[in-house]
């Protein structure tokens, strides 16, 4: 995991936590993600922001698995939530992902929303280059 988030750009990667059994897992990692900000939400986010991503896993062997996922970012009025699901298809494997980001601040919370899932799905897109990369 670690190597996974560095190769795509984080630093200071720690696994919270890695565990589980019988078909349910618990994945917990913090890490600094850089963010390209622009100037209207310099006020929010940082070129740096540290995150905590959870996630919880269930599923057999032979799928499919689903996660319920959440992402942290310190001291940022954001949510981000969702769901994955790993399945196979036609001889391969499919992972969809549904994140849901939400803001209260009125105003500008539509555009750091907006921001933030953007960053969100550049971030789920390198994962899963790195990933197909390793595997062949």
């Amino acid at each position: 995991m670690q190597e996974k988030y560095v190769n795509i750009g984080a630093r200071n990667v720690e696994v919270l936590e890695c565990s589980g059994s019988d078909g349910a897992y618990r994945v917990k990692v913090k890490r600094e993600v850089p963010a390209d900000v622009p100037g209207l939400l310099k006020k929010f986010l940082n070129p740096w922001n540290t995150l905590v991503q959870s996630e919880h896993w269930e599923g057999q062997t032979g799928g499919p698995y689903r996660c319920r996922i959440s992402i942290e970012i310190s001291g940022v009025p954001v949510s981000l939530g969702g769901d994955m699901e790993l399945r196979t298809q036609d001889g391969g494997c499919v992972n969809d992902v549904r994140i849901e980001v939400k803001c209260g601040i009125p105003l500008i919370g539509g555009k750091l929303a907006d921001f933030v899932g953007s960053d969100a799905e550049k971030a789920i897109q390198a994962e899963y280059e790195f990933i197909r990369s390793r595997l062949g």
